[in-house]
C-alpha cells in the first residue's frame, strides 16, 4: 500500500511551520516539542533525512517519547535503512507494549524484507490490540496471499471494506501543530481557510476538528469553536484535550478577552 498523505496545507504554509521551528529551536534547543514539529513538517515534504536528523534528536532530549521512536523507525524505512527501522519500532515495542501501532510497522516492514511469517504475527499482533486497523487488516491479507491462502486474503479484504471510511485513513493529514501560525492574523485566517476547504469533501478527522475549534478559539468566535470540539468528541469521545477545552474557555492566555 503506498503511503499517500492528505494534505489541506499549501506548500508555502508547510515551509513556514519549518522556518517558524528552526527560530523557535534556536531560541529553546531544548524544547523536544519544536524538533517534532519540524520533523513532521520535512516529512510531510518528504525530505526524510531531515525529517530523520529531527526526530533522533527529539527521541535523545525525550527518550522516553515513543512517537519519537516510530518517527525515526519510518524514515529509516523510507530511506532503505530496513535493519535501523526493525530496531526503532523494537525499542518503541518495549516501551508500549500495548500500541498497535508498532506491530504494525514491524509487520509492514518484515513483509517487505520476504520474512512473511514474522510480518504475519506482529500483523495478527496488531489486530489483537486494534481489530478495526485498517492498513492492518490491508497488509495482512497481502500476506495471505503470499501463502497461497486465497480465502483467508479475501475473508481479510472484506473486514477492510466493512470498516467506517474514516477508520481505513490513519494519515494524519497535518501532523504538526497549526498553532505554530496563530501569532500571525493573515496566516491564521489562511489555516482557518484551508481547514474549512478540507471538510466540505472529507470527514472523520478528529484531531483536524480539534485543530480547527483552536484556531476559532484563537480569534475569540465561541460558537464555531466548540461546535469543532463537539464535533471530535462525537468521533472520539475519550480525546481529552478537546473535552478540556469544550468546558474550559477561558483556561489560558490563548483565549480571547
Amino acid at each position: 500500500m503506498p503511503d499517500e498523505f492528505i494534505s489541506y496545507f499549501s506548500p508555502e504554509l508547510v515551509d513556514e511551520v519549518i522556518e517558524r521551528c528552526k527560530i523557535l529551536i534556536a531560541a529553546s534547543p531544548e524544547q523536544t516539542k519544536y524538533r517534532r514539529d519540524i520533523g513532521n513538517a520535512y516529512f510531510k515534504k518528504g525530505l526524510y533525512p531531515e525529517a530523520l536528523a529531527a526526530f533522533i534528536e527529539a527521541a535523545r532530549l525525550d527518550p522516553r517519547d515513543t512517537s519519537m521512536l516510530l518517527a525515526v523507525g519510518r524514515c529509516h524505512e523510507l530511506l532503505g535503512n530496513i535493519e535501523a527501522a526493525v530496531a526503532a519500532f523494537e525499542t518503541a515495542k518495549i516501551q508500549k507494549p500495548e500500541w498497535p501501532d508498532t506491530y504494525f510497522w514491524l509487520g509492514k516492514i518484515h513483509f517487505a524484507a520476504g520474512r512473511i511469517a514474522q510480518s504475519k504475527e506482529c500483523l495478527l499482533h496488531t489486530l489483537q490490540l486494534n481489530e478495526q486497523f485498517g492498513d492492518a487488516l490491508y497488509i495482512l491479507a497481502l500476506v495471505y496471499e503470499k501463502e497461497g491462502n486465497l480465502a483467508e486474503a479475501i475473508a481479510t479484504l472484506k473486514k477492510l471494506i466493512a470498516l467506517p471510511p474514516f477508520l481505513v485513513r490513519s494519515q494524519n493529514p497535518f501532523p504538526y501543530e497549526p498553532e505554530l501560525l496563530f501569532d500571525d492574523p493573515v496566516l491564521l485566517n489562511e489555516t482557518i481557510r484551508q481547514m474549512e476547504s478540507f471538510f466540505r469533501t472529507n470527514t472523520g478527522f478528529t484531531d483536524i476538528h480539534f485543530k480547527l475549534g483552536m484556531a476559532y478559539r484563537r480569534k475569540g468566535l465561541k460558537d464555531k469553536s466548540m461546535a469543532e470540539f463537539r464535533k471530535a468528541l462525537q468521533i472520539n469521545p475519550n480525546f481529552h484535550l478537546a473535552r478540556h477545552y469544550y468546558w474550559h474557555w477561558e483556561d489560558d492566555d490563548s483565549s480571547p478577552e
